[in-house]
């Protein structure tokens, strides 16, 4: 994903993705492209989390060694 997009609008995204799926009211080529942005989303939101959680525990090693 060239543009940086916010961890809550991807998510929300996401959930839209998954809940058209689910409707199974979509033609399977669109089908195959929501799918596969939605394992783009999935991944982008892995990394940040990683990121985030990576973040966090900086933060509580900076915590106790105070």
């Amino acid at each position: 994903m060239s543009k940086e997009i916010k961890f809550e609008e991807q998510m929300k995204k996401l959930q839209e993705i998954v809940e058209k799926l689910e409707r199974n009211d979509v033609e399977l080529d669109e089908s195959i492209a929501l799918y596969e942005e939605g394992l783009k989303l999935s991944k982008s939101l892995k990394d940040q989390l990683s990121v985030f959680e990576s973040k966090i525990a900086a933060l509580n090693e900076g915590e106790k060694d105070e």
